[in-house]
């Protein structure tokens, strides 16, 4: 009996100690084909930012929130990041990036049959151009008071605006644009158009607080898990199984 006692103990003191994994609670919005609620894995955004947390040991938890909750509950500690961010001067003073995982090309929609061009934003002043509440753009177009600019709620009511000739212009994210005419305003397939050149092309990060002191040694880890699954195969794995494969 002592002596089996004795090797419990031992088996004890020897055994090594599992760590309790450490979860990361994200939020992030309904911005298909991003990220979504109802898409696969949450998006093809979600998949890669799971992915490279996990490979860095952690578990994630991924909460679809409405408007500015996402990034006010990040700076209140609420959330221990927000993605896909573009970056901007703005929320650099909050939150650190991580590098980017994905791109965004930001245009001008208007409809096929409109003669609509420009070279500069100041060539758009005649022109009603629909946002979207709270969405950051580009600091010249943000800052541009010379434009009328029209705010909705989404960037679907947006579209539905635009093909009905309520509005001349919609700035939008060129995959958010095809999705929504795909899937949710089928009536404007083939009647509302991209123009060019592109308005910018963002990159996408997740952003972490400053305020967090964990969040520099966070955004490290998930920089080097995501080159590992660019150089492995996975980050295009997970934009084919989504339809976009790169």
């Amino acid at each position: 009996m002592r002596r089996f006692i004795s090797l419990v103990i031992l088996v004890l003191l020897v055994a090594p100690v599992v760590a309790k994994t450490e979860t990361l609670r994200l939020a992030t919005l309904d911005w298909e084909p991003y990220a979504g609620r109802s898409l696969s894995g949450g998006g093809f955004t979600a998949q890669i930012v799971t992915e490279a947390f996990k490979r860095a040991g952690y578990d994630v938890q991924v909460e679809f929130v409405q408007g500015d909750t996402a990034v006010e509950g990040a700076k209140k500690g609420t959330y221990d990041g927000v993605f896909p961010e573009y970056h901007s001067p703005e929320r650099s003073r909050d939150f650190l990036y991580t590098s980017f995982f994905s791109g965004s090309r930001l245009v001008f929609y208007r409809r096929s049959s409109s003669a609509v061009s420009y070279k500069t934003l100041h060539d758009l002043t005649p022109y009603k151009i629909g946002t979207v509440r709270g969405h950051i753009y580009t600091e010249e177009f943000d800052n541009a008071t010379y434009l009328n600019k029209v705010e909705a709620d989404s960037d679907e009511a947006n579209i539905r605006n635009l093909a009905q000739g309520g509005l001349d212009l919609v700035v939008i994210d060129t995959l958010v644009a095809r999705h929504l005419i795909r899937t949710r305003v089928p009536e404007a397939e083939g009647t509302l158009e991209a123009m060019e050149p592109p308005l910018i092309i963002h990159e996408l990060s997740v952003i972490l607080p400053r305020r967090n002191p964990a969040s520099e040694k966070r955004a490290r880890e998930f920089n080097k898990a995501f080159e590992s699954m660019d150089r492995d195969g996975t980050v295009n794995a997970i934009m084919t199984r989504s339809g976009l494969a790169r």
